[in-house]
């Protein structure tokens, strides 16, 4: 009996011991079942978005328009990143620099979380290697010449009189940067947040050979995202979140689908079918979407006029004519441009430096404001000029093509064009070419063009940044220009004249006279504004007057 009942008792047992395992086996299961339902029911964060063109191209070093720079800035960082109220802030520095006295020599130090996409390190080596490739000649940078009379012996380096290895720019360890400039810089950390002074990783370079930043396969990527889906000649492309960057937290979004929509309509089209979240709108639809809850419009750095093709390699063209130039130069009626044609916040540009860039250091006054008009409409005044450039060209009719993009909106610029001037000169005849933005930019910096309508938007809240673009020896010229005297203003701006703001100031102001109301350099025609609809649950996708765009908080929001 005695036997019997412990037989019962280690049933007994058994029975709970196997109810208990049974019971955990069902909670096991029941909470599987509950995370794959909360699985299925989380929604990743997808932003979608259009652009006008392919882009033309992602490496940092070569990069040489506001679509790449644009590109560039999701899936690359340098030093500082801009934050969402335009001011620079600490990215892979992991603090302020060290600074010495005179303010020439600055000692970073890079954050040690600081990875590329492929999980290896971003090091200072990288960042001396990028900024020597960038000022390297054989590299022919087009923003090389930004580094020029700012980091020690970036001039002489750049016209081939100093070794590449001169630069002023040192890794002391892999996480100890040293850069020594020549004068201090009052935008030198806003410059630190472009493309350019981006850090580049040799070793991943020199294995892709030609194909590097070709597509996503060939490209490294230490910023908010990466770029797949992607090659040179793609229409679509997406940001994925990048699960290497050292800030990823900040990062909302999964995903940011971009495919690209040359015609406005059709992109106005896809935004009301909700199939994208953001779109810039044209005059025509502009008076459709005024005063709904997701219409807004922004006034941009961007400044969009016609270059004047002098000449290159020793010989010129009609447009050499300073005459022929002024004529060009002042028989459009801009108003008609950015009133009828374009209605989306633009204003008219009779110069070159933008409104709302940069304030007086002693007055704070703007410098659009201060330096004024540089250029006026005024239709007899002009014929006054096509004639005696005419009779000094020994010519009775002149004949240019005009270069323009081949988005809807371009194409009705360039006809615009083409009816002012031709009915204003007589015996001129416009001939227009609508290119890809890819191959107007190629023709733009090959000097290939006559006539060709394109712009500039500032990468640092300074007029130097506009200004530098024009001097002789800019890559960034294309035009045929040169000017001692304008040189001079220029260079003093970046060197002796860097210990003294206002008389800087002033050297920028007069430079600017030169390029425009005294040589005609330029066609300035509008101060870009942009009129968009987006939808009321995108939040943070941050945009600047100058300076690429930031999509490192844009969010979803429902």
């Amino acid at each position: 009996m005695k036997y019997i009942k412990k037989f019962i008792a280690v049933l007994i047992i058994l029975s709970f011991v196997l109810a208990a395992c049974s019971f955990t086996d069902e909670s096991k299961e029941s909470t599987s079942e509950s995370n794959t339902d909360s699985k299925a029911t989380t929604k990743e964060k997808v932003v979608r978005l259009s652009a006008a063109g392919e882009i033309p191209g992602l490496d940092p070093t070569l990069a040489d328009n506001d679509f790449s720079f644009n590109v560039i800035n999701q899936v690359f960082e340098g030093l500082y990143r801009l934050d969402k109220d335009g001011e620079p802030q600490l990215a892979l520095a992991a603090k302020e620099p060290e600074v010495t006295k005179d303010g020439k020599v600055l000692t970073f130090t890079l954050r040690e979380d600081a990875v590329w996409s492929d999980g290896s390190p971003v090091t200072a080596h990288d960042f001396e290697y990028s900024w020597k490739r960038a000022v390297d000649p054989e590299t022919s940078a087009a923003y090389g010449p930004t580094f020029e009379e700012i980091l020690v012996n970036a001039t002489e380096i750049l016209v081939g009189e100093k070794p590449v290895d001169e630069l002023g720019v040192k890794a002391l360890d892999d996480k100890t940067l040293k850069v020594t400039l020549e004068n201090p810089a009052p935008f030198f950390k806003e410059l630190l947040t472009i493309a350019t002074f981006m850090p580049q990783k040799q070793e991943f370079i020199e294995e892709q050979g030609d194909k590097y930043a070709t597509d996503s396969e060939h490209t490294l990527f230490n910023g908010p995202f990466v770029l797949s889906n992607w090659e040179s000649t793609d229409l679509s492309w997406n940001y994925e979140k990048n699960d290497q960057y050292w800030d990823k937290d900040a990062v909302n979004v999964d995903s940011i689908e971009v495919n690209v929509v040359k015609d406005s309509e059709t992109a106005v089209n896809l935004y009301l079918k909700g199939q994208l979240d953001r779109v810039e709108l044209t005059s025509d639809n502009v008076k459709q979407f005024q005063g709904e809850d997701e219409f807004a419009t922004t006034l941009t750095g961007a400044v969009a006029y016609l270059k004047m093709n002098q000449g290159k390699d020793g010989e010129t063209t009609d447009l050499a004519n300073l005459n022929i130039r002024k004529a060009l130069n002042i028989v459009i009626d801009k108003q008609i441009i950015v009133d009828a044609l374009l209605n989306n916040g633009s204003i008219v540009a009779n110069a070159y430096v933008p409104k709302g860039l940069a304030e007086n250091p002693a007055t704070g006054e703007d410098f659009r404001t201060e330096n004024g008009d540089l250029t006026e409409f005024n239709l007899e005044k002009g014929l006054g000029y096509w004639q005696k450039g005419l009779e000094e060209l020994g010519k009775t009719e002149l004949e240019f093509t005009l270069i323009g993009k081949d988005s809807s909106e371009s194409k009705k610029l360039a006809e615009n064009l083409k009816y002012q001037m031709e009915s204003k000169l007589p015996g001129l005849t416009i001939n227009i070419r609508n290119l890809t933005p890819k191959a107007s930019i190629a023709a733009n910096v090959g000097q290939d063009y006559e006539l060709i309508i394109t712009g500039w938007l500032g990468d640092y809240r300074d007029p130097l940044a506009y200004l530098n673009l024009y001097y002789t020896d800019s890559p960034g010229n294309h035009t045929g220009y040169a000017d001692p005297e304008y040189d001079k203003h220029i260079h003093d701006s970046k060197t002796n004249l860097s210990y003294y703001p206002e008389e800087r100031w002033e050297a920028l102001l007069k430079a600017e006279r030169l390029l425009i109301e005294e040589n005609a350099v330029l066609l300035p025609l509008y101060q870009e504004g942009i009129s968009y609809m987006q939808k009321d649950y995108i939040k943070d996708l941050i945009t600047y007057p100058v300076s690429s765009d930031n999509y490192k908080w844009i969010d979803i929001i429902e």
